[in-house]
């Protein structure tokens, strides 16, 4: 039994503190092999980058916080290589430079700027004694002690980056390799703050391009981050940037875990847990040609002796994409409405993601689905006519469908007054008690939902997207949902298969959008003529599964004695229409 490194993420405490570990330095090989000066690779959050980039880190410096790094690599992966060449030829033979921007929130640009201050005033006194060398002139050592202390101006911390890496390229007579980790977190908060985006960008422009471009002092330099940002092009200054995403095979391996490396360690440490539920909660993450599991998931089942379970959902702040998806246009959420069922649909994918287009751009919120891990690529195409990806998209696993549900279920709930009224809606809904259903949803109209929310057809059809969607969340523990299928004779709108033949019954919705001018039970009527004429119900009299034995029409038959007049929409009138269908609707 060894430790399971939850959020361990110190590369020497790793290898040397009796932690489970999945040996990803291979990675080294693939870095070196490479010619770019400068390499992005964007992973969802929880996936392994700030590992990593402490395992370079210890893998080129020859110390890192007084402790030496010789041996640290003997028996791993990378030592194998080439017969050891990497090792021989490349570690601990370099002067290092590492700085996250993990911790940088903040409220306006002062406090950002504060932030990242102290950040690079820490860096500086790991370097200290640089003032000490004779390779560094007067004009050096000052500014550097202007960092140290703190009387530096902007312009000066601009410059920041550039001159503690020409000082060590003096002292040391090698370049210098830069690994920036989460460089893009200070870009995000600032954007839910939006209030000093312009102003934080303009100075993480400044400090990567004097930093990262046309610097004599650089060997190689490495960012990681979440997202590629392109807004206002905060690395526009970087032309000599190569970046690696979801999309690329580049990479592919170094982050999650592959199929034969999850079994490993569930192995390892003698957890007994059924592969395919490991598979059906936590696996269904493209990585280029590769499959990937979640890492931060599987480590944490692990340690919870295999316990299923939402893990990595709830390690970070969920709110930009539930504000975007609740505010998204409605064929957006109409195509959620596929995901939610299973299926997957084809969105255009930019690598280059712009806050700013957020609100507008429905491609910049796949793109943030994708790229943050909330969705998984089935198949990428690069668009015939632009710099688009023609990606097919579907949700990843199990427990990013429950995140989902959770999102639209807080949707709903929320505009009911208790938690309780909410509970008893859905119940009288799932039921078939459709009198008690029709006060509830009165009562919600009345309350929550906006005239402007339902007006014109676009409009309406937008808004009860999203307030089926909302059902669904709670109702998939009991049914299974299908929507716009064929079924009979045409396609219905949405269908609630129950999961408990016996006890439950089938819910058959059919939408009709209904003029001013137009009497409602005119419409009421059509749509249950409809579902008679075109037998709509078809579908719920097979078997729910491939050897399902008996068929919902003599269940329903017998439960609602032949006739289901007494839950009738409007009056016996109307309902006569569909007298005798195994289902209400």
């Amino acid at each position: 039994m060894k430790k399971v490194p939850i959020g361990v993420d110190n590369f020497h405490k790793l290898v040397t503190g009796g932690y489970l570990f999945c040996d990803k330095t291979a990675m080294i090989a693939e870095f070196l092999s490479k010619g770019e000066e400068v390499t992005l690779i964007t992973r969802p959050r929880r996936w392994g980058k700030t590992l990593n980039m402490s395992m370079l880190l210890h893998f080129f410096a020859a110390e890192v916080y007084g402790i030496k790094t010789a041996g640290l690599f003997d028996h791993l992966q990378i030592s194998f290589l080439e017969g050891g060449r990497y090792i021989r030829e490349h570690q601990g033979q370099a002067p290092v430079i590492m700085v996250s921007f993990k911790d940088i929130h903040a409220d306006d640009f002062q406090g950002a700027y504060e932030s990242i201050y102290l950040l690079i005033k820490q860096l500086y006194g790991s370097y200290e004694y640089l003032l000490k060398s004779d390779c560094m002139n007067s004009n050096q050592k000052n500014e550097f002690q202007a960092i140290l202390d703190k009387v530096a101006n902007q312009q000066q911390l601009e410059k920041s980056l550039q001159l503690l890496s020409a000082c060590l390229y003096q002292h040391h007579g090698k370049q210098v390799y830069i690994f920036i980790d989460e460089y893009d977190t200070p870009l995000n908060q600032a954007y839910e703050q939006k209030d000093y985006l312009d102003a934080l960008v303009k100075f993480m422009r400044n400090w990567f391009s004097a930093g990262l471009k046309g610097n004599n002092a650089l060997q190689r330099g490495v960012l990681t981050g979440i997202l590629r940002v392109s807004k206002d092009s905060m690395l526009s200054g970087l032309n000599n940037l190569e970046t690696y995403t979801l999309l690329d095979n580049e990479y592919s391996s170094c982050f999650g875990f592959s199929e034969a490396e999850m079994r490993a360690l569930f192995v390892q440490q003698g957890v007994s847990v059924d592969f395919d539920q490991v598979q059906g909660w936590y696996n269904g993450y493209t990585s280029g040609d590769a499959i990937a599991y979640n890492p931060w998931s599987i480590l944490s089942c692990i340690n919870r002796s295999g316990r299923f379970d939402v893990y990595w959902v709830n390690t970070g702040n969920n709110n930009l994409i539930k504000d975007r998806i609740f505010r998204a246009q409605a064929g957006i959420k109409a195509q959620f409405e596929q995901l939610m069922e299973g299926t997957s649909i084809q969105v255009s994918i930019n690598k280059h993601l712009a806050f700013d287009l957020l609100e507008q751009d429905e491609t910049a919120l796949w793109s943030l689905l994708l790229f943050a891990g909330y969705l998984k690529a089935e198949s990428v195409c690069l668009s015939d006519s632009t710099d688009l990806y023609d990606c097919q998209v579907a949700i990843p696993n199990n427990e990013i469908q429950r995140l989902y549900n959770h999102f639209f279920k807080e949707w709903l709930s929320r505009e009911f007054s208790y938690q309780a009224q909410y509970d008893s809606f859905l119940k009288h809904l799932a039921s078939g008690k459709v009198a008690l259903f029709m006060r509830d949803l009165s009562g919600y109209l009345l309350q929550s939902a906006s005239s402007f929310d339902v007006t014109g057809s676009a409009k309406s059809e937008g808004f009860y997207h999203g307030f089926v969607l909302a059902l669904l969340a709670s109702l998939r523990t009991t049914h299974v949902i299908r929507s716009n299928r064929e079924s009979g004779f045409g396609r219905y709108d949405l269908l609630l298969v129950p999961k408990n033949e016996t006890n439950d019954i089938g819910l058959l919705l059919e939408f009709k959008h209904v003029k001013k001018e137009e009497p409602i039970e005119a419409a009421a009527r059509s749509a249950l003529g409809q579902i008679q004429a075109r037998a709509y119900h078809a579908e719920l009299l097979q078997p729910l599964s491939p050897g399902g034995s008996g068929s919902r029409d003599c269940l329903f038959r017998q439960s609602r004695g032949g006739c289901v007049c007494d839950v009738c929409f409007y009056n016996q009138a109307a309902w006569s229409v569909a007298c005798n269908a195994p289902v209400w609707a």
